[in-house]
């Protein structure tokens, strides 16, 4: 889980209403206003930023993330983001002559999957024989189950099978290296920006 904060101090909270005057009561609905549309950025800009830096298909960056707007008693907005990781099969792979290769990033390359001399694979690692128990998206009750995943054996034996994941949405989205250390700056711009249209509109009348 991640939890992305947008709020000013008290100090700054001071110098606005300082700017703001006679209307200097005013001070909340303009940190609300401000800090919510500051949200509202934030969020299409992570989504952006990360699937920019990813490989993964389908990710669902945007409709991910919650924003937990802030009110005039409590200017103060939140993003927070919660999910389990993706299989590795959803990012960016190859499984061709006996190799299995991926890649999570998109400024890395396709690695090769191979742990202790166990080379992983592409494959469905669903029980033989299965059935699906109740009528599913991906089939009807009673019909065979496939689960086509990247996986490897935990020895050379065929049994002990586990499937192999990248990081969570949540993981990619507050990285500090990549996804938010890259808006974070922008964030910060965009509060500032906003505060100031914020306190333009209300001295405009």
């Amino acid at each position: 889980m991640i939890e992305v904060n947008f709020n000013v101090s008290e100090r700054d909270l001071r110098k606005i209403e300082g700017r703001l005057g006679s209307m200097c009561q005013k001070a909340p609905a303009v940190l609300k206003s401000a800090v919510n549309q500051t949200a509202r950025m934030a969020r299409k800009d992570l989504a952006e930023e990360a699937q920019r830096t990813y490989t993964v298909k389908k990710s669902g960056f945007y409709k991910e993330m919650k924003i937990h707007y802030g009110s005039n008693s409590n200017p103060e907005a939140l993003i927070t983001s919660q999910g389990e990781v993706i299989p590795l099969r959803d990012f960016k792979h190859s499984a061709s002559g006996g190799r299995t290769r991926a890649q999570v990033k998109k400024d890395g390359s396709l690695k090769d999957l191979e742990k202790d001399g166990i080379k992983a694979f592409k494959n469905n690692i669903a029980e033989r024989g299965q059935k699906r128990k109740k009528d599913t998206r991906k089939g009807k009750k009673g019909s065979a189950v496939r689960h086509i995943a990247i996986a490897e054996r935990e020895t050379r034996e065929r049994l002990h099978i586990h499937e192999l994941f990248g990081p969570a949405i949540p993981s990619m989205l507050g990285n500090e290296e990549t996804t938010y250390g890259a808006v974070a700056p922008k964030i910060e711009q965009n509060l500032s920006e906003n505060v100031e249209k914020q306190i333009e509109r209300v001295l405009r009348g």
